[in-house]
């Protein structure tokens, strides 16, 4: 049972006959609860709760609809392949194969970008974790890995090639499900650069392992060196290493204030001589006092210091 975070069929159990049957030609036409709720002038969000609902009235009318229209269409079908045509044949044998993977990454998980659904399909795909999976889901994940597989072995073109030759897809199916299996492997954003490098470098020294094993010639030992290079360029093993400062360097000096020296270890100040040494000075008297002061030879005056601050800001 879903849990229970609206009002359950508040816009179902309004609705008259004709909405009804309407709905039902909007689920054939596989419209958007979006698009559905803005025709009727219903309240976007209740209305969409009603459709994620499985129980609800509005699902149970939009289904009706979808599966109408489905049945009339395969139903013609199937009474062209047994009358003998071979497109019909074809085509209802396309549909029973792909039947399993007919479900796309909107129907399992909103959109990759969802963190919460972007977890789940890191659990199945990193830990094996097939609890909350369905098995079209399941399948249908697999065969993203399948597609990644073949693309990062030999690439995009051969990747459409199996899909469409081997598996029976259209290009547009193929291409679909290409696309979205570059968005599953390579949408995380947490991937460092570090990571990166590595994973490249890793590329280019299988690649070069593949070409050592077929080289005949210097020609050929020679392209292996130029892959080797760049994979330790990749790397930076060719850019000379940071030198780090011994730890003692970050940390911040340490300043001690004190009013005598006999704290930090230094002799006691003859505060006679520094007496003469201001009395040498060339500098008027109230500087002379103010020295005075500050070596604590005077008594502080507070008023005369607070009156010195001033003229100096003037």
């Amino acid at each position: 049972m879903p849990i229970q975070t609206y009002e359950r069929n508040r816009i179902g159990d309004t609705l008259t006959r004709e909405q009804i049957e309407e709905l039902q030609r909007f689920g054939a036409l596989e419209w958007e609860p979006r698009d559905i709720a803005i025709y009727f002038s219903f309240d976007i969000a209740q209305f969409t709760a009603e459709y994620n609902d499985p129980e609800s009235i509005v699902t149970l009318a939009v289904t009706r609809g979808r599966l109408h229209a489905l049945a009339t269409v395969d139903k013609k079908l199937l009474e062209n392949a047994q009358a003998g045509d071979l497109p019909s044949i074809n085509h209802l044998e396309k549909i029973r194969r792909e039947k399993s993977f007919k479900t796309s990454k909107l129907d399992i998980f909103g959109t990759f970008d969802n963190e919460k659904a972007f977890r789940r399909v890191y659990e199945y795909m990193a830990e094996g974790r097939t609890n909350d999976l369905s098995n079209n889901e399941k399948l249908f994940l697999d065969l993203l890995s399948i597609i990644n597989s073949i693309d990062r072995q030999v690439g995009k073109r051969a990747a459409i090639k199996f899909l469409t030759q081997q598996l029976g897809y259209s290009y547009d199916r193929a291409a679909d499900y290409y696309n979205q299996a570059d968005a599953l492997f390579y949408s995380n954003r947490n991937t460092t650069k570090e990571a990166l490098r590595n994973k490249y470098a890793e590329l280019l020294e299988d690649l070069a392992h593949a070409a050592k094993n077929v080289a005949t010639t210097p020609k050929d030992y020679e392209a292996v060196g130029e892959i080797i290079a760049k994979a330790a360029k990749i790397r930076k093993l060719d850019e000379p290493e940071i030198q780090r400062l011994p730890p003692q360097m970050y940390m911040r000096p340490l300043r001690v204030f004190s009013l005598t020296t006999d704290v930090i270890g230094l002799p006691p100040v003859n505060r006679q001589e520094i007496n003469d040494q201001i009395q040498q000075l060339n500098i008027p008297e109230a500087t002379k006092s103010r020295l005075r002061s500050e070596s604590l030879i005077e008594d502080v005056d507070i008023i005369e210091i607070l009156n010195y601050g001033k003229q100096s800001e003037n």
